[in-house]
């Protein structure tokens, strides 16, 4: 049985919406952090779900969103969204010194309504489930 802290769900949640909301605000180095934060705490939130319905097992980052999609957390053009902008983890982790700060923020903008719904999709998802399999920490919150 796993245990999902759903103080850090929320939390992590939360923090996507900051993000969201700070897009629009940063360049350069806080561009970077911003895009590939987005992408981390999205994942982790993915993996939290996954791991309290106990589905299987994702392979890729992109497989957490596929698993996600296919259970109905997120609908598919949010999906593909985030497909469009999970392409750039790699160049935020391996690529750095070469990024193309211009065109990473084009991408993300177009694609960032999959991170600002991402809370509420979640929420909905959680209020339309019901309980999950495993055992939850913290279970005085809405999620």
């Amino acid at each position: 049985m796993y245990f999902v802290d759903k103080d850090i769900l929320n939390e992590r949640l939360m923090y996507v919406e900051e993000l969201t909301g700070t897009f629009e605000k940063v360049d350069g180095l806080a561009l970077e952090r911003t895009c590939h934060m987005l992408i981390e705490a999205s994942v982790d939130v993915g993996n939290m779900i996954i791991d309290a319905f106990i589905l299987r097992d994702p392979g890729s980052y992109q497989d957490v969103m596929d698993i996600m999609e296919n259970e109905g957390v997120i609908p598919k053009e949010d999906n593909e969204r985030f497909r469009a902008t999970f392409e750039w983890r790699s160049e935020l982790t391996r690529n750095y010194t070469r990024l193309n700060h211009d065109q990473m923020k084009r991408d993300f903008a177009s694609n960032l309504s999959a991170y600002s719904d991402f809370k509420q999709n979640v929420l909905n998802f959680f209020e339309n489930e019901g309980q999950a399999i495993t055992a939850f920490k913290g279970d005085d919150h809405d999620v």
